[in-house]
């Protein structure tokens, strides 16, 4: 299991899901599609002023073996939001980091990601992240125009009604994934939640067919007394 606080190669084999996620089936895994389950953080949520900090993603090739990598790109904190900066643990956690330039792991990403499904936690906003840099250096993004957000893909499987997605942690928790919030934000292990998710998802989906199941009872939404339109980290 590696560090997501300590420095690391650009290039990590992918450790092991979560212990409460259990394993894909090999057929599910082995899909025929490639995934990248991947995850930014920034400066803030303004695309033309705010600036990557972190980037983490895990490409699932074609026939199932994956590879996992984490990038700190090059960066500035102006105009940056102390909030986002509080949220990302940035001076603890980023700011020590040595820094890539952005040709470096672009184009790296760009490679892994060649015609793969982007698969995240409200992933338009990784995506239009990349597209920005995509653009910044003049070069063709390379992967599928289709976004895969898990924490809608969850919704049938825990929601009684159609609703408003459920954060990333709350998703993990009505799942039955484990969810450490201690180590939310940051890109590397929101990635591998991400995937977590994923894969329970079709877990269960695939032991329902199995079984000519139906579908489990709904996981009540916690914090039903918040206004409308707010969502708990």
């Amino acid at each position: 299991m590696t560090d997501v606080h300590a420095p690391q190669s650009p290039e990590l084999q992918a450790s092991n899901p979560p212990d409460s996620a259990a394993q894909p089936a090999d057929e599910i895994r082995a899909s025929g599609t490639r995934f990248v389950f991947v995850d930014t953080e920034a400066t803030g949520l303004d695309l033309d002023r705010c600036d990557l900090t972190e980037i983490s993603w895990i490409v699932r090739f074609e026939d199932g073996r994956e590879v996992e990598r984490q990038y700190f790109p090059e960066h500035t904190l102006d105009g940056a939001d102390d909030e986002a900066l509080t949220l990302t643990h940035y001076h603890e956690r980023i700011a020590p980091q040595p820094r890539t330039p952005m040709k470096q792991w672009l184009t790296q990403f760009l490679e892994d990601a060649k015609g793969a499904v982007l698969v995240g936690a409200v992933p338009d906003f990784d995506a239009r992240q990349l597209a920005k840099a995509c653009k910044r250096l003049g070069v063709e993004a390379t992967w599928d125009h289709h976004l895969l957000d898990v924490e809608t893909l969850a919704m049938p499987l825990i929601s009684p009604k159609p609703e408003i997605p459920r954060s990333l942690a709350k998703t993990c928790d009505a799942l039955g994934v484990a969810h450490d919030r201690g180590q939310a934000h940051g890109a590397l292990y929101d990635a591998q939640q991400t995937k977590a998710v994923f894969d329970r998802v079709f877990e269960m989906v695939a032991q329902l067919r199995a079984d000519a199941a139906p579908l489990p009872p709904p996981i009540p939404r916690p914090g039903n007394g918040a206004a409308a339109g707010q969502s708990a980290p």
